[in-house]
């Protein structure tokens, strides 16, 4: 992408790119503001960062069968269920607009000039959703193992978090020192995986989000549904679509082909700013044959 085109697309996405930045300081210690917030409500003293909300705890403890943790951790059962919620009435926006780790990967793939043929790119969105789906499956696979009192396979699990990577990576360049004490083997070849393999080397950087993030398939799983409801989605218009084909190289998440691949669309407007044809658009409600569809629309 020229510099010119790269201009243009960071003044079209600037509110989505502006709240990465918001994101990572509400949720990423030492700031963490949001939880910082909660914590100062609920009279903890404890001191939050991105551990404070993990992404994957819940679900295992769900899928394990172990329930009761989820009432011993509640800012961490209420973060994921307010995900899961805003899910099914507005999309994934937590993962396309203020997750930092799927924030993070997708700026580096974004930043560095490396020619399309040298990154990973699944064109077909059905097989990205199966392999997403896939690696879901295997997700739950391990966390019915810890239930039945394989724990050794949880602590593999927790070991490959680039949750704590990211945190890690923040603690170290705020001025704590120990925070190199951290890394181990998971830690480098999470590292490696997030930001090289699934970040740079991956076609939009967001490799992590759609293969090994258990709630961010959770979550689109939940705005598939919401969205046959008739809750916040992104639509196509197919009479006006060109067929160009940039709606495809915008999208973070491989989630568009003839139409929005739902379990994959994180509803973040990158096709909806950028399509040169105007032919997506955000909606709510059930869409009459009459309804207008796109840019227009708004």
């Amino acid at each position: 992408m020229s510099l010119e085109r790269k201009k243009q697309a960071l003044f079209k996405n600037k509110y989505r790119y502006l709240s990465w930045i918001i994101g990572f300081f509400i949720f990423v210690g030492p700031f963490a503001l949001l939880t910082r917030l909660v914590y100062f409500a609920i009279g903890n003293i404890s001191t939050p960062d991105l551990h404070t909300i993990c992404m994957r705890m819940p679900l295992d403890w769900v899928f394990s069968g172990r329930l009761y943790n989820l009432l011993g951790q509640p800012v961490m059962t209420g973060f994921t269920v307010s995900v899961l919620i805003t899910a099914l009435l507005a999309g994934p926006v937590f993962c396309g607009w203020l997750c930092p780790v799927g924030a993070v990967s997708e700026a580096f793939s974004r930043a560095v000039p490396l020619p399309k043929k040298f990154r990973f790119h699944v064109k077909d969105p059905s097989i990205a959703r199966s392999l997403r789906f896939g690696f879901l499956t295997g997700f739950i696979l391990v966390s019915i193992l810890v239930g039945l009192r394989y724990t050794y396979v949880g602590g593999i699990c927790c070991r490959y978090c680039p949750a704590s990577v990211l945190q890690n990576l923040a603690d170290g360049l705020f001025g704590n020192t120990l925070a190199i004490e951290y890394w181990h083997t998971g830690s480098i070849l999470v590292l490696i995986f997030w930001l090289l393999v699934c970040g740079i080397f991956t076609f939009n950087g967001r490799g992590w989000c759609i293969l090994f993030c258990p709630l961010g398939a959770v979550s689109g799983l939940i705005h598939a549904i919401g969205a046959k409801l008739g809750f916040y989605r992104t639509v196509k218009n197919k009479g006006t679509c060109k067929n160009c084909g940039s709606c495809s190289d915008v999208c973070p998440m491989w989630a568009i082909g003839s139409d929005i691949e739902r379990t994959l669309c994180i509803n973040c407007k990158e096709c909806v700013n950028r399509c040169p044809s105007r032919a997506f658009g955000m909606v709510w409600g059930r869409l009459k044959e009459s309804d207008p569809i796109g840019n227009e629309s708004s």
